[in-house]
């Protein structure tokens, strides 16, 4: 079977939209844990327990996403 050059390109650009819904999808989830850990906490209490497992929670979520751009596996562009 021929696989002519439009449909090639078609289908890396519908790969590429799915990449970054995914890491869209990735930096939303990681901005909602940020905010929940950071609400409500106890005004003598700047960075604390909750904030720190928030952010570490959100690090986890924007590296289980994929690499990002110029890390080794990363097309350029992308």
């Amino acid at each position: 079977m021929h696989v002519s050059w439009r449909s090639r390109r078609s289908e890396v650009l519908e790969d590429r939209v799915r990449v970054l819904e995914d890491r869209v999808t990735a930096v939303t989830e990681a901005a909602r844990v940020l905010a929940h850990g950071l609400e409500d906490l106890p005004a003598d209490e700047p960075g604390g327990k909750q904030a720190a497992d928030a952010a570490r929670l959100a690090h986890n979520l924007l590296l289980a996403a994929g690499p990002t751009a110029g890390q080794p596996g990363q097309h350029a562009g992308t």
